[in-house]
């Protein structure tokens, strides 16, 4: 409605604007968001990443994983030995909630995702978001072999 030549805006209009301009200043609301939805401080801008360590001749290649604070992580694991290995890693995924997927068996305990055996030529996928940065080391404790590596979490 116009009167004397001058717009006028209607309540919902300037709710509207005052609710884009509040969400942006708080770097809540992106076009690709929207509103309503939260992101981790950590992996916002962060797409899912996927990271392929293989089992082979008794060592992880590669034996060192870089990873982002808060980052949303697919962890395949792919055993092509043929004997049967674990991947244990230590304090990484403590108190983390942890998807597993694929042929091998995961193991929880009191403080969550403990460990997984890979049988051979099985995979197995875990799907996680590290909590806190640091250096993890991780290895297979079956005995009769020695094999390790490491995860370092970075901050963003």
């Amino acid at each position: 409605m116009e009167i004397a030549g001058e717009s006028t805006i209607r309540p919902m209009q300037v709710f509207k604007r005052a609710g884009v301009f509040v969400a942006l200043a708080c770097g809540v609301w992106s076009p690709a968001i929207g509103f309503g939805e939260s992101v981790s401080a950590g992996a916002r801008g962060q797409e899912e990443i996927t990271v392929t360590v293989r089992i082979e001749s008794r060592r992880f290649i590669p034996h060192v994983v870089n990873l982002r604070v808060g980052q949303q992580v697919r962890f395949i694991l792919k055993n092509e030995d043929v004997e049967l290995h674990a991947f244990v890693p230590a304090n990484l995924l403590v108190r983390t909630n942890v998807q597993v997927s694929g042929d091998g068996a995961p193991q929880f305990g009191k403080e969550g995702f403990h460990r997984v055996l890979i049988p051979s030529e099985g995979q197995v996928e875990l799907v996680f978001a590290s909590k806190e940065a640091g250096s993890f080391p991780f290895f297979c404790d079956l005995p009769g072999h020695r094999m390790n590596g490491t995860i370092v979490v970075d901050d963003l």
